[in-house]
């Protein structure tokens, strides 16, 4: 080897040396962990804007962003989507005055629009040819990287994030919430449809992050240096460029100090969105003063936390949970009673109580997916079903009277609207 060619060697290996420890440096960045007070709330809606009268998606949102000029009402991936925020919370109650003045500004501004505006994980009229994304830097690198996959990502979410004093508790708390991925996936399911289809599942929103290797089911972590060890792996190997491209169903966000509890689909109304904020947090309460549990529990493996978020996803409500590794199940509106009756101390403790009376008449009458699928099998029509969610977040609550006025009604045919299937005559009957 000449000296020329040796030369060259050691500059490309410093050079390669200094990008890798500036790489690290970013992502070290990034792991500082900001700590927030402890168990406060930040809660994150994803809604949609629709023609009011063709019900596709209305690509306005940032003029509507531009109109509101509020902090708490911004931008997301796809021009129909707008992203609601609250500022740190100490309870649902301040969740419950901020973002519904959110919503009625939203709602005011797109009907000055003639638009609609919808939660629910995967609005049924809407469908991803019709989409359009976002210019920005950030949303057309995971383009560039997801490819169709990323079209996909229309889906609605809410996001849920919990104060945390240290990253060390941020794990202990990550590693209780995984417990309950499946009782939020049933409790908030709410995307039946995709694309103008009739699934099969209470919820589909969950399988287009299972797409994706850094998405999806989380890990367990024993320690703080576990996780960071962890993103500092598939930062390097540049399956990210950032933190926020880790679409876990359950992550630590560093720079908020939060543990952020992404599993959900978005409510298509505050009250039933409210009554999950304050479950969540009701159970971090408890568990402040019970940590031990978590030692007394053995950790669920991992068949077992792949088949409850796979039975939540199918059945909602009606699913039935694996509580042990040897096979024993249970149904999930039975599990959650049982924590309802193991966390009533917090409940009195916060004034959750009004709260929890909407948590027991969705465990009792069903969840937003099944609201839309006893539309879709009565009306046979995606666009009745689209209407019903816009009025349920209009009215901020579950609307079951119109349902019961449903019961008699008989399918208008049985022929497939907007590509979908109709409903059977065995279905409807």
């Amino acid at each position: 080897m000449s000296v020329v060619h040796w030369l060259k060697g050691v500059f490309e290996s410093k050079k390669e040396a200094a990008v890798q420890q500036k790489e690290l440096r970013e992502i070290n960045e990034q792991l500082v962990f900001a700590k927030s007070d402890p168990l406060t709330l930040g809660v994150e809606f994803e809604l949609a804007l629709m023609d009011k009268t063709t019900l596709k998606p209305a690509h306005r949102a940032a003029e509507i962003i531009a109109e509101a000029n509020q902090p708490g009402i911004k931008k997301e991936l796809l021009k129909h989507m707008v992203e609601m925020t609250t500022d740190v919370c100490r309870n649902a109650h301040d969740v419950e005055e901020q973002m519904g003045r959110n919503i009625r500004t939203l709602l005011e501004l797109a009907d000055k629009r003639d638009l609609v505006v919808t939660g629910t994980g995967r609005p049924p009229t809407i469908k991803l040819c019709e989409t359009q994304r976002v210019e920005d830097p950030r949303y057309n690198y995971l383009q560039e990287g997801r490819k169709i996959f990323n079209q996909r990502f229309a889906q609605l979410g809410t996001h849920i994030h919990i104060g945390m004093e240290s990253p060390e508790k941020c794990i202990r708390y990550h590693n209780f919430y995984m417990h309950f991925l499946p009782h939020l996936i049933a409790l908030s399911a709410g995307s039946p449809f995709e694309d103008g289809i009739e699934t099969g599942l209470a919820s589909i929103r969950p399988t287009i992050a299972e797409s994706l290797p850094i998405a999806g089911m989380p890990y367990s972590f024993r320690t703080w240096q576990e996780y960071v060890a962890l993103c500092q792996a598939v930062f390097r190997a540049g399956s990210i460029r950032n933190l926020k491209d880790l679409w876990w169903d359950l992550r630590p966000s560093p720079r908020y100090g939060t543990l952020e509890i992404r599993v959900c689909d978005q409510l298509s109304n505050l009250g039933e969105a409210l009554a999950i904020v304050a479950f969540v947090h009701a159970l971090g309460l408890w568990f402040d003063h019970n940590q031990s549990w978590l030692e007394e529990m053995p950790r669920p493996s991992t068949w077992r936390l792949r088949e409850n978020k796979w039975r939540a996803m199918r059945y909602g409500l009606d699913a039935k949970m694996v509580v042990n590794n040897l096979g024993d199940t249970c149904p999930v509106v039975d599990d959650i009673k049982t924590w309802l009756g193991r966390i009533q101390a917090q409940y009195a403790e916060m004034s959750y109580q009004p709260y929890q009376n909407t948590l027991l008449d969705m465990l009792a009458r069903g969840n937003s997916a099944k609201r839309q699928q006893t539309v879709w099998v009565a009306t046979g029509s995606l666009e009745e079903v689209a209407r019903f969610n816009c009025r349920e977040l209009q009215s901020g609550k579950p609307m079951w009277h119109y349902l019961d006025a449903l019961k008699t009604v008989k399918p208008k045919d049985d022929k497939p609207q907007n590509g979908s299937r109709g409903p059977t005559k065995e279905a409807a009957a």
